[in-house]
């Protein structure tokens, strides 16, 4: 049979649907937007997760038209089982507006773009002006469609519309509103926060505040913005983060989805590794996958690389990692060794407080699909505290590219590094060590090596250097043998020369060469070997890596 063509990139559900793209059945969101959601429900998410096709799906579902021209889409579809299907389908009118690409440099630019997003809507319902509208309303539509409305008028323009179809169809209209919080971000980058907050306040509660004209809001973003700040007055709102049970299976493709459609790529072979790089978030506990990932991976011809990494910008992270305290560094020297740590999460975030407290930063990471959460339990302040670890390899990379750029802004630059891995490659295990020893010495300002585990900073510091080896598979404390080794360098393609290293500190009154030997017998003893045997390796690079302070020694065994 004819393949369907992957629907990457498409956010329309009429499209996806007409032109017959691969689709997984998510209509019974539908369902549970009116069974469990509130009158407004904010639907924090992170990018790539099927947000604005969801509020899409939406639209098509409820718009009422003449001869209900959208009821088709939905045939043979899950939502059509739905007992109250004939009670909602086609009945509302809808607005729906978008702010994912509203990211100006300045506040006045990301404005005049939520202006043209409103343009477009008052344009899809421009039948209005044939009703009697009030001057004032007229007056509204006529400036809002030639991009001439002043801001408390584009903040009013919201409450207008839906005023205004209500007045037409005698009911009154969903709201839906994606990505309410791109300008948000962009503004706190670009430093007009406090301007874009004040903004966003009144363009919403307007609308979605004491307001009998609408039938139900849907607001879905990437964080939920402080409520002192933006959703103050909104009493009616019903958060559903990726911590809540409720509509966890709206968003990402569950195990179940994901492989049915591997099998229908004639993908099944290649299961584990797609759990292994695109797999590990939990929404509600439920395990859901990257849906832009698995459907850039099949699209590609089954290439594992990290696609939902490459989509967005990372800077905001970074700046949090460098900059906040250094318990967070810390935290990411564990998370990335596949280690988990502890934290109480906050779901109200206001950006300028994001620095203040170590438990916002991990909340940020948290919500923005950085980390995973499980295991809630209530800590001594009766706040929920939560396991924290790096849902999948993909976003594993992540953090050996900010690890990476900490290195490449020190004194030591890029072509350095390069060097010191082509010396690995080779085999001259001298110049390795000798230009180990330059980063070390030059860029370790970022790492406490005084600390109660100066190996676990070692290994870190170690891991974002060997990164950039990409024709290496690099992992870290995983079982082998008869315990877990440090580091394993693991030729892509299954030939070569493999790398084990184990990594030793110095202790007081010891010799450098004892601290090597030891080193070296461990490889040994634990057969750390094991693993990379069993995959059919037998050129395999054993590594003593012995360190004090800010000086290090390498030995390899004979």
């Amino acid at each position: 049979m004819d393949r369907k063509k992957l629907p990457i990139g498409i956010s329309d559900y009429k499209k996806l649907i007409e032109e017959d793209y691969y689709y997984v059945d998510k209509t019974d969101f539908i369902r549970q937007i009116i069974e469990e959601g509130s009158l407004i429900t904010l639907l924090p998410r992170p990018r790539r997760f099927g947000k604005t096709l969801n509020l899409s799906t939406l639209r098509y579902f409820f718009e009422k038209t003449e001869g209900n021209i959208y009821r088709p889409l939905f045939n043979g579809k899950c939502i059509e089982g739905w007992k109250d299907f004939d009670k909602y389908q086609g009945k509302y009118p809808v607005i729906l507006i978008t702010l994912k690409d509203c990211k100006g440099d300045t506040f006045e630019e990301s404005v005049y773009q939520i202006e043209m997003q409103m343009q477009q809507e008052f344009q899809r319902h421009r039948y209005l002006l044939d009703d009697q509208l009030s001057e004032a309303n007229r007056m509204c539509f006529d400036q809002i469609l030639r991009l001439q409305a002043e801001d408390v008028m584009i903040q009013n323009s919201l409450r207008i519309l839906s005023e205004m179809l209500t007045d037409h169809w005698g009911m009154p209209p969903l709201v839906l509103l994606d990505e309410y919080d791109t300008p948000i971000h962009v503004a706190f980058d670009k430093g007009y926060y406090d301007r874009m907050i004040g903004f966003m306040r009144n363009f919403m509660s307007l609308v979605f505040k004491d307001n009998t004209d609408i039938f139900r809001g849907v607001i879905t973003g990437i964080l939920r913005v402080s409520k002192e700040s933006i959703f103050s007055g909104l009493n009616n709102i019903d958060v559903d983060t990726i911590l809540e049970q409720s509509m966890c299976t709206a968003f990402g493709f569950t195990q179940e989805e994901t492989d049915r459609m591997l099998d229908d790529y004639s993908m099944g072979d290649l299961k584990d590794e797609v759990k292994q790089w695109y797999d590990g978030y939990l929404f509600g506990g439920e395990t859901i996958y990257n849906p832009w990932s698995v459907l850039s991976f099949i699209s590609k011809g089954g290439v594992l690389s990290p696609y939902w990494v490459n989509t967005g910008s990372d800077v905001l992270l970074r700046h949090l990692l460098a900059e906040g305290p250094s318990q967070i560094r810390k935290g990411v020297e564990s998370l990335i060794q596949g280690e988990s740590i502890r934290s109480v999460i906050n779901d109200k975030l206001a950006f300028p407080d994001l620095l203040a407290e170590t438990t916002n930063i991990w909340s940020f990471m948290l919500f923005s699909g950085y980390l995973k959460a499980s295991e809630p339990e209530k800590n001594s302040d009766d706040l929920t505290e939560y396991t924290l670890q790096i849902p999948n390899r993909e976003v594993r990379t992540v953090f050996f590219t900010i690890i990476r750029s900490w290195i490449n802004n020190g004194p030591v630059k890029n072509d350095r590094l390069e060097l010191m891995l082509q010396a690995l490659r080779a085999g001259d295990i001298e110049y390795f060590e000798e230009l180990l020893n330059d980063f070390v010495v030059n860029t370790f300002s970022y790492y406490d090596t005084n600390g109660r585990d100066p190996e676990k900073v070692y290994q870190a510091f170690l891991l974002g250097l060997l990164a950039g080896m990409s024709d290496y598979e690099t992992s870290s404390n995983r079982e082998s043998g008869f315990g877990r080794y440090d580091i394993l360098l693991r030729p892509k393609g299954g030939k070569g020369q493999a790398v084990i290293m184990e990594l030793k500190r110095l202790r007081p009154k010891e010799t450098v060469e004892k601290a090597l030997d030891s080193a070296l017998q461990q490889i040994e003893d634990k057969h750390y070997d094991a693993i990379l045997r069993k995959d059919g390796f037998t050129d395999i690079l054993k590594m003593a890596i012995t360190f004090d302070g800010k000086q290090v020694w390498i030995r390899t065994a004979e």
